[in-house]
């Protein structure tokens, strides 16, 4: 459902098959949906955007009605044909944002975007959102644009797990955009105001990482000249971002999903618990299966993370979008590139995937004579890759 926020979901309140069926088919694709029958079971925030459907007022709950008109600020009033005329008049009394039903899926849906847009427009501490045309940003630096559907389905992963607040696993080859699409789940997600931590964990020292990760107090062990906070601590409210998770020795993994499932965690020299508010993302170029096959990834660890997996496709596979990639790099560039330049660059399986893409095309512009990228531009690089 293209233009909704990436901040908070939305919660419809209904009894209704029909238009649960309905506002599902229209809106789940795109943001989480709850569903309730009563406040008390909605999962709604002032980020979020209410549908109320206006047959719930037939039974005359005072209370019900008092907790509505609260929420009616950001809140959607559906319709339904035939409700009872007193009801109309209460509901137009009393909810600024109504829409009848039945009601084509696509009306309904730009509607929603407009009420959506406004609201947060209105309300100046919900900043981050998705104009109304687009699913996405295609990429922060060009990785991710395209119209093949392996990058269409991955744009929309992205924006699933930037809704969500649960661990995220991102696999791919080296070069596909790991690092990349970890900021664009932070900087789309509720979180997005502290700066993300970046840990690889193939640079944690095992005999310290419990120190890395959960900080130390003055003189716990030699060297402790001073308390010292770790990535946890630091990124607390934020995201972690733990990249070459295949590199975590098993007593890491172990620490790690200790704070998964708690958040709770114990500084080196300190008894008391700290507890940290993190939102974790995991990268690795590694075969997972065969790890877990091979006892180097633990079963446990694992399956606390694999809600959230999004495999990010090789270059080889979506050669369809290497034009894309190589215009949207070259955008603010003041050259041309020839057909037969952009031929070779299409017809190569790129092992090293954008990252090498991109490492080609500036040397391609440091090649180009008349500012013209030509075939005789592009060098592949000193290693000759079969093809």
């Amino acid at each position: 459902m293209s233009g909704f926020y990436s901040l908070g979901g939305i919660s419809l309140i209904s009894l209704r098959a029909d238009i649960i069926r309905f506002v599902k088919t229209a809106c789940s694709d795109m943001i989480p949906l709850n569903v309730s029958s009563s406040f008390s079971e909605a999962s709604v925030s002032l980020c979020s955007l209410l549908i109320i459907d206006a047959s719930i007022f037939q039974n005359g709950n005072s209370v019900f009605a008092e907790q509505a008109e609260a929420r009616s600020n950001f809140s959607i009033c559906i319709i339904p044909a035939g409700i009872n005329s007193n009801i109309l008049g209460y509901v137009e009394r009393k909810f600024p944002y109504i829409i009848s039903y039945p009601i084509k899926t696509e009306y309904f849906r730009d509607f929603c975007i407009r009420i959506m847009n406004q609201i947060y427009l209105e309300d100046g501490s919900c900043n981050s959102f998705i104009k109304q045309g687009e699913i996405i940003p295609e990429s922060i630096s060009g990785y991710f644009c395209g119209e093949s559907e392996l990058i269409k389905c991955v744009r929309k992963q992205i924006l699933n797990a930037a809704c969500s607040c649960e661990p995220v696993l991102l696999l791919g080859e080296t070069g596909t955009g790991k690092t990349t699409a970890a900021k664009m789940i932070h900087i789309m997600s509720e979180r997005n105001e502290k700066e993300m931590i970046s840990v690889s964990l193939s640079t944690v020292v095992e005999s310290l990482a419990e120190s890395a990760f959960f900080g130390h107090t003055k003189g716990s062990f030699t060297s402790a000249d001073s308390e010292g906070k770790g990535y946890f601590e630091v990124a607390d409210g934020s995201t972690l971002f733990l990249d070459e998770l295949g590199t975590a020795s098993l007593s890491i993994q172990a620490m790690l999903l200790t704070v998964l499932e708690t958040g709770n965690y114990k500084k080196v020299g300190k008894d008391e618990e700290c507890h940290s508010d993190v939102r974790l993302i995991f990268a690795t170029n590694a075969d997972i299966p065969r790890m877990l096959r091979e006892g180097a990834l633990r079963y446990d660890l694992y399956f606390r993370i694999y809600d959230n997996v999004i495999n990010l496709p090789p270059l080889r596979k979506r050669k369809e979008d290497i034009r894309g990639l190589v215009l949207k790099y070259l955008e603010h560039e003041s050259v041309l590139i020839s057909e037969d330049a952009m031929e070779r660059l299409e017809n190569y399986n790129w092992p090293g995937n954008i990252r090498e893409l991109h490492k080609c095309l500036r040397r391609a512009l440091r090649n180009a004579d008349n500012n013209v990228i030509t075939a005789d531009s592009i060098d592949f690089g000193v290693v000759s890759f079969l093809q």
